[in-house]
């Protein structure tokens, strides 16, 4: 079935804008942080929480984007002075402490929201500067529940389930652009979250929806030298996809 070309992806065009088409019936939407429990429902693999950028936020954002060392902070149930202190230790002098304070405010709210969701007092938090393309394979992650945002570059690209081949997953002997095209029923239908918008999506792991988790890859950023920054957070079993 590999028919496209290898520039499968660079051919597709951009991905497909949330607000250009209506979300598919597995899918919710909404700019209110209680969407975000609707990831419990059945048949619900993606719950997203539309938000503006927090202009407070910006500096400490801009910042650990142009750092020259590299950014992975990761915590098992943090405080926000747990992380406001990580994230002034990641950046250069001179960004405002109330910046700092006000990323570190954002991460541990978002983590709340996680944990309420998921039923865990005792949350994995993640934020790292993604400077390749990570999971670049189409695929559903080996966990229950995970949140994503991403506070700069592009959002994590999912597809729709009428729009997905789940017989096709898996990189099976394939080269990357093989596989992604096997699995991509049409590219130019390719989603991607919006920079600061929250999403909670299941993998494969979560009970009952072992054939529903949602498929997704990480954006490429390495052709367009555009990194991310990538706020990552999951159960304290779960360990990635």
């Amino acid at each position: 079935m590999s028919s496209l070309l290898p520039n499968f992806f660079e051919s597709a065009g951009s991905p497909v804008p949330m607000t250009e088409l209506d979300l598919p019936s597995h899918a919710t939407a909404a700019a209110a942080p209680s969407i975000l429990a609707q990831i419990v429902n059945p048949g619900i693999n993606l719950a997203i929480f539309e938000r503006p950028p927090s202009q407070t936020c910006l500096s400490s954002v801009e910042a650990l984007m142009q750092s020259r060392v590299p950014i992975r902070i990761d915590f098992k149930n943090p405080s926000t002075a747990d992380l406001a202190t990580a994230i002034a230790a990641a950046i250069a002098s001179g960004i405002p402490r109330s910046s700092v304070r006000a990323l570190a405010s954002d991460i541990s709210h978002l983590a709340s929201l996680f944990s309420a969701t998921a039923g865990t007092l005792h949350p994995r938090v993640r934020l790292e500067r993604v400077d390749d393309d990570g999971c670049a394979l189409f695929h559903a992650d080996s966990l229950n529940l995970r949140l994503l945002c991403t506070y700069a570059g592009p959002g994590t690209e999912w597809l729709e389930n009428s729009n997905t081949r789940r017989h096709e997953l898996g990189l099976r002997s394939r080269t990357l652009d093989e596989a992604n095209a096997d699995i991509v029923v049409d590219p130019s239908r390719i989603r991607r979250l919006a920079p600061w918008h929250v999403a909670i999506f299941s993998g494969r792991s979560r009970p009952g929806a072992e054939d529903n988790a949602l498929i997704h890859r990480s954006a490429p950023v390495l052709s367009a030298n555009t990194p991310r920054l990538r706020l990552c957070i999951d159960l304290p079993a779960d360990c990635g996809c």
